[in-house]
């Protein structure tokens, strides 16, 4: 076996370990949603071994009632946390904040790439710098603005400050150093303006990016927790991620359910991934610029 195959065969039996340890916390939490909560709790006592786990991993007896409770709660569940609700909220605001991300960052990007205006690279790196400081440093300034605005307990306040990142335009910026800049005068000399330039030549070539900015902008918005659990205060204005909290049991903690809520809120940006993979393989190569 040449050096080459020996590597291939490396990296494969790499990749699969890698692949074993993520998908395991994935079938435990699959399993686990079809068991009752007294075989949930009881499945991992007194074990006996490696094997012995695996096979406790199987419901003793399978149901779907932790799936049912979820939409039209159950006995010791908290019926005050309106699940349809929160997916509803979650959809509105991450499908909002990705179609808003992807315009504004785009633009923002084709006018520091493209537009020679007086300090634009030095206002770039200024705002690139700033981002380096963490999103918790931003809380208290983020809820007094949103105070002030009235959007406490109102979803603008998951939505407008999410609009313009930094890192997605840094993104984008980078993608457009790869498309020529002859196109660009060639239109202008075809009586072309700057935005029929970004309309037609730029964004059906940054299309790659634009879909890995979406992805990430989209599962940023789903999947955020800190933020909306504070700013959110009605259960009814809860998005799913930090709504989970309130599906606890008012009496005692219900697991299956809890775990069960947890899969399904998984599934959207899931298949999400799913649908746009190719694309984001692709839009990741940023350096790589526009492909033939």
């Amino acid at each position: 076996m040449n050096s080459s195959k020996k590597a291939k065969t490396v990296a494969i039996i790499f990749m699969v370990i890698l692949g074993v340890i993520w998908i395991t916390p994935i079938l435990w939490l699959i399993f686990s949603s079809f068991k009752k909560d007294s075989d949930f709790i009881t499945s991992f006592a007194n074990l006996k071994g490696s094997l012995d786990y695996l096979k406790r991993l199987i419901p003793r007896k399978w149901t779907v009632e932790n799936y049912v409770e979820m939409f039209v709660g159950g006995e010791g569940t908290n019926t005050t946390a309106n699940i349809l609700a929160m997916f509803r909220n979650s959809f509105v605001v991450s499908i909002t904040v990705t179609i808003g991300t992807v315009i504004i960052t785009s633009l923002s990007a084709y006018a520091y790439e493209r537009l020679d205006f007086k300090g634009g690279n030095k206002i770039f790196w200024a705002l690139m710098y700033m981002s380096m400081f963490p999103n918790v440093v931003n809380i208290l300034p983020m809820f007094r603005i949103s105070n002030a605005l009235g959007w406490v307990d109102n979803i603008n306040a998951l939505i407008w400050p999410s609009l313009a990142g930094v890192f997605n335009i840094f993104l984008i910026r980078n993608f457009m150093k790869g498309i020529p800049k002859e196109l660009d005068e060639a239109a202008a000399i075809d009586g072309a303006g700057s935005f029929q330039i970004f309309t037609r030549i730029i964004l059906p070539s940054i299309a790659p990016v634009l879909i890995v900015v979406g992805l990430f902008a989209f599962n940023g918005a789903w999947n955020d927790f800190l933020w909306p659990s504070i700013v959110l205060t009605n259960p009814l204005n809860q998005t799913i991620t930090p709504g989970l909290r309130l599906l606890s049991g008012q009496y005692e903690q219900k697991w299956g359910h809890m775990i069960a809520s947890c899969l399904v809120s998984m599934v959207p940006p899931l298949v999400l991934y799913m649908f746009a993979q190719k694309y984001f393989l692709k839009g990741i190569t940023v350096q790589a610029g526009v492909k033939g």
